[in-house]
């Protein structure tokens, strides 16, 4: 049962654009009238799910897809590079499909900045925040985030501290430090493909 929630869930995210995992296990536990969850599939589990998804029935379309999305990435990055950018999630991890958000970090001590940094370059935007655990199960931290459409991609960036750059807040997928890419590092992925 907990791999066929895996799969359903995966089929979901890929399929209806469901970027939270929590919802698409959600999703998929609805569909298989699944009410225990001592059945519920780890996110981890959902993403060795996806990419075997994609594997079998997008291979053709998953990887157009993900090279887009990183180079839009990579064209934001180079507009905010003065903020550090990392690239996060699953644009960095190669599990991005056609519904899929670019997550972005930038640092900085005044989020303002990057506010006026899109206003430079015409890109409107809305703020929110967005919570993020640390350390510890109860140091959860609540960071600025701004939101936009870009080349008809949605983009989400969250602004860390400057020193923020050198302690990663923990990954949802397996609750270790997020991975994240510089510049660099997604020049070198676009070359690799």
């Amino acid at each position: 049962m907990r791999q066929q929630l895996a799969i359903q869930a995966a089929r979901i995210m890929t399929e209806e654009g469901v970027s939270d995992f929590h919802a698409a296990k959600r999703k998929a536990a609805e569909r298989l009238g699944v009410t225990n969850d001592r059945h519920m599939p780890k996110n981890a589990e959902i993403e060795l799910a996806l990419q075997e998804y994609q594997a079998i029935f997008r291979q053709d379309q998953q990887p157009v897809y993900l090279k887009r999305l990183r180079e839009t990435a990579l064209e934001m990055m180079r507009l905010l590079k003065a903020f550090s950018p990392r690239l996060v999630g699953p644009v960095l991890r190669g599990t991005a499909d056609r519904h899929s958000v670019i997550y972005i970090h930038l640092f900085s001590d005044c989020a303002e900045e990057l506010g006026w940094s899109l206003m430079e370059h015409h890109i409107p935007f809305n703020t929110g925040e967005r919570q993020y655990r640390f350390g510890t199960e109860s140091d959860i931290r609540t960071q600025p985030l701004y939101s936009m459409l870009f080349h008809e991609t949605e983009i989400e960036i969250t602004i860390f501290p400057e020193n923020g750059i050198r302690h990663s807040p923990k990954s949802p997928l397996d609750g270790k430090p997020i991975q994240r890419a510089s510049i660099a590092d997604v020049e070198k992925l676009l070359e690799q493909n």
